[in-house]
């Protein structure tokens, strides 16, 4: 939980939440959390029905870590697997983020996750950082449902939970979910499911959640299928459509732009050259769930997922072309000679 920055309540209290939910679950959950520049914490969470307060144990205390720092995120990692050896391990990525968006370009100047006083971990050093050996990763964080990030981290986890679009800073209903996390990849579809039922419960703005579970071994067919059609239909210098694409990004000024990947496809691609990328996105794609709006905004189209659309000139092309999905879902084709 990188929380050294305005969401530092809402984390303190999502590990309320989860100590609430931890009456019976078959493991350790182990929670790091840095809210300050100072120190940071690692806690073993017990049960405790109180939300009031924390009565977690501190297991180890960081002192003054470099802010956002790859390496010292491996570091942390490392110790929990070596000190609390288990059969499987999740884990949870809990912060702000921005999807793939690139460390710098000539109109941003941010990075994909983990704000902590303004500097934010690059997605590529995020992925180098974290272990293969993971049964899930959960991004509790905005915009990381993007077939560029989780390509990232597909050999990382066997199933990522992302939204493709923001999340409200509530987080994830860890009261609810917290037992599924101990009970199997089988239960990871109730994990996505409480994320959409919790929000999805509202009556005002709240009512905002997209959410998707893929699987993660998958996304490799899935990149297959997707440079099969662009080598079929798609030359040097031609330009795709972005123009009335659902977009999924809600945030004044987002970084990068977030189209569903869906409605990307229909709208660049003949129907019949289709098939077999939907077939495999519905293999891809274990369960998918978007309220009707996002902040008052309409969802007309969902597909699970959502795409970047470069263009010719793009600010940002040269960063994305170090995506692994830019080389091998045959994106490359109108860009590269």
């Amino acid at each position: 939980m990188e929380a050294n920055n305005d969401l530092r309540y809402d984390a303190l209290n999502s590990i309320n939440q989860m100590e609430k939910g931890a009456a019976n679950i078959n493991g350790t959950l182990l929670v790091y959390i840095k809210t300050s520049s100072v120190r940071s914490y690692l806690l073993k969470i017990k049960y405790d029905p109180d939300e009031n307060k924390i009565v977690s144990d501190t297991v180890k205390t960081f002192e003054n870590s470099s802010n956002s720092d790859p390496e010292f995120l491996k570091d942390v990692v490392k110790y929990a697997q070596t000190e609390y050896p288990a059969e499987t391990y999740g884990l949870i990525l809990w912060s702000h983020a921005t999807s793939w968006a690139p460390p710098t370009s000539a109109i941003i100047k941010t990075k994909s996750f983990g704000r902590d006083t303004g500097k934010e971990i690059d997605i590529i050093d995020l992925k180098n950082a974290l272990p293969n050996n993971l049964e899930f990763i959960i991004f509790d964080a905005c915009s990381m449902g993007g077939v560029e990030v989780l390509y990232e981290f597909k050999d990382k986890a066997k199933y990522i939970i992302a939204s493709p679009a923001e999340t409200i800073a509530e987080s994830f209903p860890y009261q609810k979910i917290t037992p599924y996390l101990f009970q199997g990849s089988a239960q990871l579809k109730d994990v996505a499911k409480a994320y959409y039922d919790y929000y999805n419960a509202y009556t005002d703005d709240r009512q905002s959640a997209t959410v998707v579970l893929v699987k993660a071994s998958e996304l490799v067919q899935l990149a297959t299928e997707m440079k099969a059609i662009m080598l079929k239909t798609k030359l040097y210098g031609n330009k795709f459509i972005s123009d009335n694409i659902q977009r999924l990004d809600f945030t004044t000024n987002f970084p990068v732009a977030n189209y569903d990947f869906g409605d990307f496809l229909n709208h660049n691609f003949a129907n019949n050259d289709l098939t077999s990328i939907y077939a495999q996105l519905d293999k891809t794609i274990l369960y998918k769930a978007a309220t009707a709006n996002f902040l008052g905004t309409p969802i007309k189209t969902f597909s699970g997922l959502t795409c970047y659309i470069p263009y010719q000139g793009d600010v940002n092309l040269t960063y994305y072309k170090k995506l692994q999905w830019y080389s091998n879902s045959g994106f490359y084709i109108p860009f590269d000679k």
